[in-house]
């Protein structure tokens, strides 16, 4: 199948090209820059997807079949306060403008790269999520822009992703800055809140998007591999890391907890930026189990290589 990525050079991007080629795809890339990891026979398209109009997207998509968009933005994001138009434009308009040309140009099976925090509001619509927080209100648009625009010519799955684990060549983690502090190299004790997450490994998502595409996949699904409180996960990830004490960790009350959320948005605030979630609001949410169903058959994926992505994640040597 000739397959093309969106933000194929990116964290995620990379490893879902390289699930395709080891499926025997024909791959393209999309992306803002390339990664000099990419392979030599994959198509290499500069563009921003945020950026591309419909008519621009046509010749990139021609002659392809199917398509992956691994390229929206999320909370970590420094967006312009207030951030709905922000969110908006990179995850919703962005995906409508491609889909529209994948109508057009023949494209006949889409996997989306969307939030597990849109499961979530599933499982606890009482919550009101997408109501409260501009970037989980993308996701959730997300999902129908594309569907809406794809119009029943081609499947549409959208893989609700949780915390991701593991390495990219040439790209940090969304825990690069946090492994000082595994490692125990930091004056900060080892500590976390009540509940926890569900997670999974950068190559769990490659492969769950490459089934997506082949099994041409209708529909929404969180890809997980675990769920573990946050204690187990953060002396898991410290024994990995080498810390001298990776089980003393201490409990922190989540009241105490939500009010440092709550200070961390009044701190973006000051400082007129925006992650799209209002961190007074979510953190009940983040000292729940956040917990959601995992490795689904349809999927193809197990909880294999879950160890090694943690053990990647924070610079540890390959176990023997």
């Amino acid at each position: 199948m000739k397959t093309i990525v969106v933000g194929g050079s990116g964290y995620l991007g990379f490893h879902v090209v390289g699930a395709l080629l080891r499926h025997g795809h024909e791959v393209s890339v999309v992306g803002r820059s390339h990664n000099s990891n990419l392979p030599s026979d994959v198509v290499f398209h500069e563009g921003d997807a945020s950026s591309l109009s419909q008519s621009d997207w046509k010749p990139i998509l021609k002659g392809h079949e199917a398509l992956v968009f691994a390229a929206g933005v999320d909370s970590r994001a420094q967006a312009p306060r207030p951030s709905g138009a922000y969110f908006q434009h990179h995850n919703v308009d962005a995906v409508r403008r491609m889909m529209e040309a994948a109508r057009q140009t023949g494209i006949t099976s889409a996997v989306i790269h969307g939030s597990y925090n849109i499961t979530l509001n599933r499982q606890r619509p009482e919550l009101g999520l997408p109501d409260l927080h501009p970037y989980i209100a993308s996701r959730a648009e997300q999902a129908v822009q594309a569907r809406k625009a794809a119009d029943g010519s081609c499947s549409v799955a959208v893989l609700e992703i949780p915390y991701v684990f593991g390495a990219t060549p040439g790209r940090p983690s969304q825990f690069e800055y946090m492994v000082p502090w595994f490692r125990g190299e930091t004056s900060l004790p080892l500590m976390t809140p009540p509940g926890g997450t569900a997670l999974v490994s950068a190559a769990a998502i490659g492969e769950a998007s490459c089934t997506a595409l082949t099994s041409r996949l209708e529909g929404d699904f969180p890809v997980a591999q675990a769920n573990l409180e946050w204690t187990e996960l953060v002396s898991r990830l410290a024994r990995l890391a080498g810390h001298p004490n990776p089980d003393d960790v201490r409990h922190v009350p989540a009241r105490t907890f939500q009010r440092f959320m709550r200070f961390n948005s009044f701190r973006d605030s000051v400082r007129g930026v925006d992650t799209g979630l209002d961190y007074a609001h979510y953190g009940e949410l983040y000292t729940s189990k956040m917990f959601v169903p995992t490795c689904l058959p349809e999927l193809g994926i197990t909880d294999e290589d879950l160890d090694a992505a943690l053990r990647e994640t924070v610079g540890a040597a390959p176990s023997v």
